[in-house]
């Protein structure tokens, strides 16, 4: 396995840092790994490098003004969460689409990252999308102790540190990280919708719901942050894609904990990550057949 640094052109040409990890071996299909929300893609890179061992092209890409993609100072970063998924999102899954040989194309998106997944206008080149603890931020649909801390959150630090820093300055306090103003008041607006996103952007019940390609979901009964219900809630959108919906509790795998960010720690190497690399191999031989 290799893996090599490029720097992309987003849209509208800003410059957007992504690795590419190359399997030894031809590559059976290509995979885009969509970062969570304030999350850099280096979280990735141990699944990104294991799915390569696997025969899969594999992408990973910070939207702009994260991680590597930042240039400058943060107040000067504009960026909403729809210019990273029509600008930025979209472009690495175009140029990952060109290079890829006609191979399957398979998106795996990471809670933010697999919400938006339907927004794409390149969606029609996906073969299928796999969800990892995907669900609603919606207020609602928050587990109890993050739903006490959300009023402070969204109607008090939100509005007045982006006002005065020019950018949500999550680093500092301890929530998230560092996120565009745009970004954060836009999430802000989703979260406070009861449907989340389906309500909160416009055309975005109607995107999932003519989404042709297949999604694996997989959801953790210990994720801190957001409950089953929403997550059944965004997935019931699906009208088309034919949904394989799974809840994964720690015990099954003889687990203390999974929670939110667990699937991506590398010891899952031989317990979870297996099950998005055998629902890869099965639809990309699938595809390869059709």
């Amino acid at each position: 396995m290799t893996r090599t640094r490029h720097l992309l052109q987003a849209h509208d040409g800003h410059a957007l840092a992504a690795y590419c990890h190359e399997p030894q071996q031809a590559p059976r299909a290509t995979v885009v790994i969509a970062p969570a929300m304030a999350v850099p893609q280096s979280f990735y890179a141990d699944f990104a490098a294991f799915l390569a061992r696997q025969g899969y092209r594999t992408w990973t890409f910070d939207y702009r003004g994260m991680g590597e993609s930042r240039n400058g100072a943060m107040r000067g970063c504009k960026a909403d969460i729809s210019d990273w998924v029509a600008r930025d999102y979209d472009a690495v899954v175009l140029h990952a689409s060109r290079a890829q040989e006609g191979l399957p194309l398979f998106v795996l998106g990471h809670s933010l990252g697999g919400q938006t997944a339907p927004l794409l206008p390149s969606a029609a080149r996906v073969t299928g999308l796999v969800n990892i603890a995907v669900g609603s931020g919606a207020v609602r649909h928050n587990q109890p102790a993050v739903r006490r801390q959300a009023p402070l959150l969204w109607h008090v630090l939100t509005p007045l540190l982006c006002r005065l820093f020019g950018y949500f300055p999550g680093r500092r306090i301890g929530i998230l990280g560092d996120i565009p103003r745009g970004a954060m008041e836009q999430w802000r607006s989703w979260c406070l919708t009861p449907d989340y996103l389906l309500t909160g952007e416009p055309g975005a019940r109607e995107a999932y719901a003519r989404a042709p390609y297949p999604v694996l979901a997989l959801t953790f009964s210990d994720d801190e942050l957001l409950l089953e219900a929403g997550s059944r809630m965004l997935h019931d959108a699906y009208r088309t894609a034919p949904v394989d919906y799974r809840v994964i509790a720690p015990q099954q795998f003889g687990q203390r904990r999974i929670g939110h960010f667990g699937f991506f720690k590398p010891h899952q190497e031989t317990a979870l990550w297996p099950l998005v690399s055998e629902w890869l191999a099965q639809r990309a031989t699938t595809d390869a057949c059709a």
